[in-house]
């Protein structure tokens, strides 16, 4: 951990072969499951979160900036980008349970 870039880790060599370990002993674990590992991307148009109502509650809590006179953030959970990824077709109740695995970093802006 550094004080210029508090609440985050810093992996040396030997913390990230073991981490590594970790990610894949939980990634087996998923897969026993039946989830699917995917990957989002790390921030969103605020208007994502205002659907998903999370901007009302948390958006104190968020990195938000502004690109182009619009407002992002980057992602504190993984959930509204998981269901933009169900929604980019059209579904049956026969689809479900979907479960995705995503190891993507979350990003909230809390007390360290």
């Amino acid at each position: 951990f550094h004080d210029l870039s508090p609440g985050s880790a810093f992996w040396l060599p030997h913390g990230a072969r073991i981490y590594n370990k970790l990610v894949d002993f939980i990634k087996q674990q998923y897969w026993a499951r039946g989830y699917t590992e995917v990957m989002t991307p790390n921030m969103y148009n605020s208007k994502l979160w205002e659907t998903s109502g999370h901007w009302q509650h948390y958006a104190e809590n968020m990195f938000s900036f502004d690109v182009e006179g619009q407002t992002f953030a980057l992602k504190p959970m993984n959930c509204p980008g998981h269901c933009l990824m169900f929604d980019h077709t059209l579904r049956s109740y026969r689809d479900l349970p979907m479960r995705y695995a995503d190891f993507g970093v979350l990003h909230r802006n809390e007390l360290s």
